[in-house]
């Protein structure tokens, strides 16, 4: 019995299918859009937060990626990646509800 190192994991918590995101366009998410139409919410957070969210969103010209992709593509180890991904997640969300 194989058993995976992914989405279906307890220390993995974030949607790793692509379906699983916000359409931007359905103006569904309003946190969402201040985050895309606020070019200076993603400068207040660490250079590597700030890659992470823009990949994993497709921000500031990134292509969506899932967080799999990500930890290939960086080099992160799950635990970096998903510290760095809550960390800014709850920074944007701090900021947005200031």
């Amino acid at each position: 019995m194989s058993t995976s190192l992914w989405a279906t994991d307890d220390g993995w918590p974030y949607p790793d299918a692509l379906g699983d995101l916000v359409d931007v366009e359905s103006g569904a998410d309003d946190d969402l859009l201040s985050v895309v139409n606020d070019t200076h919410l993603l400068d207040t957070l660490d250079p590597l937060e700030r890659e992470v969210v823009s990949a994993r969103f497709g921000l500031r010209g990134h292509e969506v990626r899932t967080m799999k992709q990500l930890h290939a593509d960086l080099g992160l180890s799950r635990s970096d990646l998903r510290l760095a991904l809550g960390s800014a997640l709850a920074k944007l969300r701090a900021r947005l509800s200031a």
